[in-house]
């Protein structure tokens, strides 16, 4: 087969394991370990949440140096209002249809189908490959392989690669985010005595106040600016009727913030107003408990890392520039101090939808680039 026949058959293994987040992807681990154990990678499975594992396969020699490439295993729940199998590849002229053939498998069997055809005396530097779990519900899975490469040190690239659909444009960097869930209650009572009685709907507008007040503290100057600092309640539930006072409500919220901005303190101000609401409703019983859903830092690869430059004139697609979604980048940046940049095959645009896609080009492309990469990286002396 062409390395484009072999990618595409690789996609449409990889699409037909249903790893939706918060289910199984052991099955697809599997799968990906015996195709790198076969032709002598080190293969590790990493287990971490129940029925879900990290992979670490290394192909090449051991050591310093060289390239990680990263891409997320989980992909978010097919739904309905699909014209074609959610979790199988439908070729239509250059388009592959199926859920995760953007985002973000596509990365991972142009991947695996490369470095499956290395010879590995041709490598002076390692390639690894790494595959996480949960990613699209916070980057929940990663935690437990980064903790792994703390713990071994046998994992020093000088570049991690991770393949989010970015049409094989490099980007180097992004907002991080913070999540919570908040709960306000109260004692019931009759709505005609809102006017003494705290209440749970009450409290929460008024976090919810805050909240957008803090949004507009921060928006950009210039209208069309890309924001350093973004705040939104997604979700507000509560009471149960017109005439009961609310002893009940739920939110939820996000901050969004870059490099140069420290969450805790962003927080601050919400801190605070939730405890005095939670003092309001404290004194007739009820309260307010403040859960963190999930949380992922920012990403900002310098535009002068040489690293940066070295994937830019590979991927020959312009400089890079940021985009408008998290990744896993931060914490790699974070956890292994090396440079991180993110690029891989297919639209962002189409990812999340029914009749996702990526083309056959895209492929093409993103086999040219990491061929090209591995080469600078690991091939050279």
């Amino acid at each position: 087969m062409t390395g484009a026949d072999a990618a595409v058959a690789s996609l449409t293994r990889l699409v037909s394991f249903v790893t939706e987040s918060r289910t199984s992807n052991i099955a697809l681990l599997e799968w990906v370990a015996d195709r790198a154990d076969a032709v002598g990678a080190r293969v590790e499975i990493l287990p971490g949440a129940p029925g879900r594992a990290n992979l670490l396969a290394s192909f090449g020699p051991e050591g310093a140096g060289g390239v990680l490439l990263s891409a997320h295993s989980d992909v978010v729940p097919a739904g309905e209002g699909w014209a074609h199998p959610a979790y199988a590849v439908t070729r239509e002229g250059d388009l592959l249809f199926g859920r995760g053939t953007a985002d973000m498998k596509g990365f991972i069997a142009v991947a695996l189908e490369l470095l499956c055809r290395l010879d590995p005396a041709d490598l002076h530097h390692p390639v690894h490959l790494a595959l996480s779990y949960d990613e699209e519900v916070g980057c929940a899975g990663v935690g437990g392989l980064l903790d792994h490469l703390a713990v071994t040190g046998s994992v020093r690239p000088d570049l991690v690669l991770i393949g989010e659909p970015t049409m094989m444009q490099p980007r180097n960097r992004h907002l991080g985010k913070v999540a919570f869930d908040v709960t306000f209650t109260a004692e019931p009572g009759h709505s005609s005595r809102s006017h003494v009685l705290p209440s749970a709907i009450t409290s929460a507008a008024r976090v919810v106040a805050r909240i957008d007040a803090e949004n507009h503290r921060h928006r950009p100057v210039e209208a069309r600016a890309a924001p350093e600092v973004s705040l939104n309640c997604g979700t507000l539930h509560g009471g149960h009727a017109l005439n009961v006072d609310a002893e009940r409500c739920e939110l939820s919220f996000e901050v969004r913030f870059s490099t140069d901005h420290d969450p805790e303190r962003l927080l601050a101000p919400l801190r605070a107003a939730i405890d005095r609401e939670g003092e309001l409703l404290g004194a007739v019983g009820g309260g307010v408990t403040m859960v963190e859903t999930l949380r992922y830092p920012a990403l900002h690869t310098e535009a002068d890392q040489p690293m940066l430059a070295l994937v830019e004139r590979i991927a020959d697609a312009g400089k890079a520039a940021a985009i408008g979604y998290g990744t896993e980048g931060g914490m790699f940046a974070a956890a292994l101090r090396v440079p991180v940049v993110i690029c891989g095959p297919g639209d962002i645009a189409v990812a999340h939808r029914p009749d996702e896609f990526v083309s056959v080009e895209q492929l093409l492309r993103c086999e040219r680039f990491l061929s090209g990469l591995i080469e600078a990286l690991c091939a050279g002396p």
